[in-house]
């Protein structure tokens, strides 16, 4: 259909980082040459990514995602929903094609994980009361667990070793962790020219982060009533500097950059005793990124 592939077209000027399918590709160099079930493994990774994404801003009800307008602004919701599904449809064609049943596998278990990860947000959405605990469990099944799955899928299909795979799965859930902090930090902090989306966006739409889990911690009783009556209030730049400022006064924004940068150092320990090669030094480099990028 021509629609289909109008959205497709938008979909693809939209481009992120592309740091998933990056993973995938360094991965597998670990530990031989990458080949076209690397190929298809990455494509898989990503397109699982942008299905997320698209169902993120419907729910968030989203109007622009990387500096463009988002896909339900420019058509509706119910189209923007119809093709996350149809995303997912080509995910499930291009596994067929893989055909690796650990693979096969381990996207099963990272889809669950992600639509876990998103009803469990979704539940705690404006609730002030939610913990650490249960932030990093929603961040890992949200974003750790993509990352973790292509670096997994991606050195298993160079290495066949299943031991490997899981090491580098390690790797990823950690280098995840440390990046969805790092991404919740520059939602306070960030240059809305630089991040592509407003500044507060997460705390607008009812997503409570690291940063104002910890300044909620460490205020008075009465600085939280505040906090949960703005929350509730009209969205306006000065509920929104009110917030911020908030967090940073009540040192939100160091805590959660000490917890990204402890994750990225597992990360590295993950990898300390692989073998120095051109893609481990990247894959380090990769960690050092997701903690000191400004988007």
């Amino acid at each position: 259909m021509e629609v289909i592939n109008q959205i497709w077209s938008h979909l693809v000027r939209t481009k992120g980082k592309r740091l998933r399918p990056a993973l995938v590709f360094l991965s597998a160099s670990a530990y031989g040459s990458p080949c076209r079930e690397t190929m298809l493994a990455a494509f898989i990774i990503e397109l699982c990514h942008t299905a997320t994404l698209i169902h993120d801003d419907v729910v968030d009800r989203a109007t622009t995602r990387r500096g463009l307008p988002t896909l339900n602004s420019v058509w509706d919701n119910h189209v923007s929903v119809l093709m996350g599904d149809n995303v997912i449809a080509r995910v499930l064609t291009l596994i067929a094609k893989l055909d690796c049943s650990r693979i096969t596998t381990k996207i099963a278990e990272c889809v669950e994980r992600l639509t876990e990860g998103e009803l469990h947000q979704a539940i705690r959405r404006f609730n002030i009361s939610t913990t650490e605990a249960e932030y990093y469990r929603i961040i890992s099944n949200k974003t750790s667990s993509l990352i973790a799955c292509g670096c997994d899928s991606g050195v298993y299909l160079s290495s066949q070793s299943a031991e490997t795979a899981r090491r580098f799965g390690e790797f990823g859930e950690k280098l995840g962790m440390a990046f969805q902090i790092t991404d919740d930090i520059l939602n306070f902090t960030g240059d809305e020219d630089v991040i592509g989306k407003p500044r507060g966006n997460d705390f607008r739409e009812g997503t409570v982060t690291l940063p104002l889990i910890h300044a909620l911690r460490n205020a008075s009783s009465d600085g939280n009533r505040r906090v949960e009556q703005l929350l509730e209030t009209e969205w306006s730049d000065r509920v929104c500097d009110e917030i911020v400022e908030f967090v940073h006064v009540h040192d939100g924004i160091r805590y959660a950059k000490g917890k990204a940068l402890a994750y990225a150092e597992e990360a590295k320990m993950i990898l300390a005793e692989e073998p120095d090669t051109p893609a481990k030094q990247a894959l380090l480099n990769m960690v050092d990124y997701a903690i000191e990028r400004d988007r």
